[in-house]
């Protein structure tokens, strides 16, 4: 997800300078640390996040009240509760941090205005949101068709990051699976 951002920021500069230099003077910039929430649940998400330093976990709650990772947000990395960004209704997702971060964001309003204003800035927007469409369809399939050992080896291919940097217990979390269980894993891999 990170290098189609990147692009699409450098598509954006490119074809309409002014459109990007008023995205940038829009946007706000802020930290969290480790254990605050950056979109907590059941409220309304105004914002978009791209995160430039550290980690976020997404989550939604089960019916019994537990957690239920359903990504991690790195450097980089475009955040926000997608369908409550969208439809303005509370949201069942969260996000949370684990790793202090530094981000930038922009309001919902200012998405809209803007690409109102600039096609170039409709196209970047929309391209932002076919990015976090492809990371969605990609989490489900991992999510629903993988076994746990087959989803450790996956990320150790495609997300290596996961395994380096996120502590056990959001790693087991994530998968689904328990912390005892992720170590045999990764012994054995």
């Amino acid at each position: 997800m990170q290098e189609l951002l990147n692009a699409s920021f450098e598509k954006l500069k490119t074809k309409n300078e002014q459109a990007f230099n008023e995205f940038y003077s829009a946007a706000e910039t802020g930290s969290c640390k480790k254990g605050e929430v950056l979109i907590p649940v059941n409220s309304i998400c105004r914002k978009l996040y791209i995160i430039e330093s550290g980690i976020i976990k997404q989550f939604r709650y089960k019916e019994d009240g537990s957690e239920h990772i359903t990504w991690f947000g790195f450097e980089d990395d475009l955040v926000t509760a997608y369908t409550s960004f969208v439809t303005q209704k509370p949201s069942l997702e969260g996000a949370e941090v684990i790793e202090d971060i530094k981000y930038t964001a922009i309001s919902r309003d200012t998405c809209y205005t803007l690409a109102a204003k600039y096609h170039a800035m409709e196209t970047f927007f929309r391209e932002m949101l076919e990015i976090y469409y492809i990371t969605a369809d990609e989490r489900l399939f991992f999510l629903q068709a993988l076994t746990a050992k087959q989803k450790y080896s996956y990320i150790q291919k495609h997300h290596p990051e996961f395994i380096q940097r996120l502590p056990q217990k959001e790693l087991s979390s994530f998968l689904g699976i328990t912390r005892e269980t992720l170590s045999r894993i990764r012994k054995y891999s």
